[in-house]
């Protein structure tokens, strides 16, 4: 992505018009290109001030990690969506302990923490903008810790399976029984286990590395 117009995207989005031409050229001097591959880490262990995320190309996964290495996705994001969570540090009041995985190959802006923190001082506009995110990422959170405790096993996969099928507009679902047991906080075994149920009930059909849709419906009934 050579010669990459920065001021052109973040023309974009409802803060730029609100800088100045001097704050402008704080956030263009300090924005970097990455890319990264496939399952890469973007963000793990304590290193929570990264930066924000502007995703350009491709999608990423982001997710807890508990101390018995088992993970539970709190969502995907991927080209146009911004992510806060990977610069926590900037909210010394809701940090948040996740990690980040390329879910795809992926090409994102990156701007360091303490840029936005000094452009957020500064200017209204961009406070209110990160702070939107911040919401929303706070929101997904809730309801990934929820989806763990309060939903049963059969039916934390069936609302991913649903979900995922929406995503992908497809019925045929690339994805592995361990990565659908990593989205979902389980063990592969226990996903093994309730998964060979669903086909018995003609909810899905198993192949490697796919899981097909069968009768949607079947799915819906078991979600509260």
């Amino acid at each position: 992505m050579e010669n990459f117009d920065f001021s052109q995207y973040f023309s974009q989005h409802s803060f730029w018009e609100h800088l100045s031409e001097t704050e402008r050229q704080k956030l263009l001097s300090f924005s970097r290109l990455a890319h990264y591959h496939s399952k890469e880490a973007i963000l793990s262990g304590d290193a929570n001030c990264l930066g924000v995320l502007f995703i350009l190309q491709g999608s990423i996964r982001i997710y807890l990690l508990g101390e018995d290495g088992k993970q539970a996705t709190i969502c995907s994001m991927k080209e146009g969506d911004v992510c806060a969570l990977s610069a926590s540090c900037m909210f010394s009041a809701a940090t948040f302990d996740v990690q980040i995985d390329a879910d795809s190959d992926c090409d994102i802006i990156l701007v360091p923490s303490a840029v936005f923190s000094e452009l957020m001082e500064k200017n209204i506009y961009m406070e209110a903008f990160i702070y939107r995110l911040m919401t929303e990422h706070f929101s997904e959170v809730l309801s990934a810790v929820e989806r763990i405790f309060f939903l049963s096993l059969e039916q934390r996969i069936a609302a991913f399976l649903i979900d995922k099928s929406a995503e992908t507009s497809s019925l045929l679902l690339p994805v592995t029984q361990e990565e659908l047991a990593q989205s979902i906080g389980s063990a592969r075994e226990a996903v093994s286990r309730s998964l060979k149920q669903f086909v018995k009930e003609g909810s899905i059909r198993l192949s490697r590395g796919k899981i097909e849709i069968l009768d949607k419906n079947s799915l819906y009934k078991k979600l509260p």
